[in-house]
């Protein structure tokens, strides 16, 4: 499979020890957040991977009908940088011609196609750099990383993300603007997280 565009990487693959279980299975408009991610991520018109972990064969089982490549990561436990590398590494074996990588969270219920689109406009108008949202003191997901920093991504490891690559970046990140408020990046760590989530949907 080949394409010369960005693919989005959603990391699905956290316990939620937070949560208390498997947030990614609780239930938004009556579908698991997982799924109701992966949807919006797939209305996008482009390959996503999906990198699960903990509750693996549940959360898989959510997405089992819809087209996106699964991903299991055996190594979940050791953080997020973990679970990004390993779903950069599977794109760069599946679309070695891939542009970019959109790193998008599960646990980002608000985040609807509208905010992924955005970005993707933005590498497709400068797919040498970062494009992350015009938002003070935001430097956290969804972002989208060019192809060149892949080699980076793919040594990601432990509970960090990839912000250390946008702070050494600089200035050079594209910013563009964002479809909606900040309160629409809170992911979901806690049941009253979840409650404000459906609330806002």
């Amino acid at each position: 499979m080949t394409t010369a565009g960005p693919v989005i990487v959603l990391l699905a693959a956290g316990e939620g020890r937070r949560f208390g279980g498997a947030k990614q299975l609780a239930l938004l408009e009556g579908e698991p957040m997982v799924r109701h991610a992966a949807r919006h991520a797939l209305a996008c018109g482009v390959p996503v991977i999906a990198v699960t972990g903990a509750g693996a064969e549940a959360v898989e089982a959510a997405l089992a009908d819809l087209p996106l490549r699964i991903v299991r990561h055996a190594g979940w436990a050791r953080g997020l940088g973990s679970s990004i590398a390993a779903g950069v590494a599977a794109l760069r074996a599946g679309w070695p011609e891939a542009s970019g990588a959109l790193l998008h969270l599960a646990d980002q219920p608000r985040v609807d196609r509208r905010w992924l689109q955005a970005l993707l406009d933005g590498h497709a108008a400068a797919p040498a750099r970062i494009v992350a949202f015009d938002m003070p003191g935001h430097a956290g997901p969804p972002v989208l990383f060019p192809r060149r920093l892949f080699p980076a991504l793919a040594t990601l490891d432990g509970p960090g993300g990839a912000q250390r690559l946008i702070a050494d970046e600089g200035e050079a990140p594209r910013r563009v603007g964002a479809p909606g408020p900040a309160t629409d990046l809170l992911d979901v760590d806690t049941h009253a997280d979840l409650a404000h989530a459906r609330r806002h949907l």
